[in-house]
């Protein structure tokens, strides 16, 4: 589908004084460089509603605008499990690749805009998934419904519950990782998340369903909801995500794909083209209903043949969960 758009941003207190064609490379890299100079030089580019030049100086709140001519998304998947509706909810389970919102490319197919389309509502997110993370979402139906229980969103969900597909065995029956995350300054992928002293408190329960040779199947538990919490408590124990670009082998394959397509030979090495993390459950606590345990089965196909290396994982996991 082809579309004519306007982006807009604001430049970040961290962006100042960057040139233009600089921060529109790095920031968003769904074009190369020179294309990015084509579009400057075709004034489809503005800064503050003038047009720019590529090797402007940015400053802290300045506003950005693209002119997108004959956008055109990437294919997303767009088939959503919808597991639980009421009158003011929807419990939905999202296929991995599939953004929860507005990308730099994807706009169109994002969750709430394929739920918006299908429901012909105001669907608002109550909380967030990675892109490539699959599993169980919470949605609002309307603005007043977002607003009235976004603020008692912890007595709704009173439970999250993922799957990891890990590399390496760990056989401990159970670990807790009380790690609080921060960014650092000095990572070159410089959205991911590290374990500091002066982070945001993080913690996260991890319970063993099964090991192979190579690989550990385990049932994680957020008991914080920090921005990659999981993935980077992982991490910290030394058992990424397979297929997790981030953090695993160094962040190489997030900082190659910045730049290029990755090649089918960097997937087999990945061992997924997305990370084998799905949002399996949720608790919920809804009126006065007592609380229900809904589940997702919008596994990725990778995520489906890791699985299947786990005979009986189901009825392990199932017996894994507070009751």
């Amino acid at each position: 589908m082809k579309q004519r758009l306007t982006l807009q941003c604001v430049i970040a207190g961290s962006e100042n004084s960057r040139p233009l064609l600089d921060l529109l490379t790095t920031r968003f890299p769904y074009q190369d460089r020179e294309s990015w100079r084509a579009a400057i030089g075709a004034g489809l580019v503005q800064v503050n509603g003038q047009s720019a030049c590529h090797d402007q100086p940015l400053r802290a709140g300045d506003n950005l605008t693209y002119h997108a001519v004959n956008h055109r998304e990437p294919p997303v998947a767009t088939d959503v499990e919808i597991i639980l509706e009421s009158r003011d909810l929807l419990l939905v389970g999202k296929p991995a690749g599939t953004p929860v919102s507005r990308t730099g490319l994807i706009i169109h197919n994002t969750l709430v805009n394929i739920l918006r389309r299908r429901y012909e509502q105001d669907i608002h997110l109550l909380h967030r998934l990675d892109r490539e993370t699959s599993g169980v979402l919470l949605c609002a139906r309307s603005k007043n419904s977002c607003r009235a229980h976004q603020k008692n969103l912890k007595s709704i969900i009173t439970g999250k519950y993922y799957l990891a597909v890990v590399r390496g065995q760990i056989d401990l029956p159970a670990i807790e990782v009380d790690q609080p995350l921060a960014t650092r300054d000095d990572s070159p992928v410089r959205c991911r998340m590290w374990s500091a002293a002066h982070g945001q408190p993080s913690r996260t329960i991890f319970r063993t369903i099964a090991v192979t040779a190579n690989q550990t199947l385990l049932l994680a538990e957020l008991l914080t909801g920090r921005k990659h919490q999981i993935r980077a408590h992982l991490a910290h124990l030394g058992h990424p995500l397979i297929g997790d670009k981030i953090y695993d082998h160094g962040g190489k394959y997030y900082l190659k794909r910045l730049t290029e397509e990755l090649s089918e030979a960097d997937y087999r090495e990945l061992g997924a083209r997305n990370h084998t993390l799905h949002a399996w459950a949720v608790r919920l606590q809804l009126g006065g209903r007592p609380s229900e345990l809904r589940f997702s089965e919008i596994f990725s196909a990778d995520m489906e043949r890791r699985l299947e290396d786990f005979p009986n994982w189901r009825a392990k996991a199932e017996k894994m969960l507070p009751s």
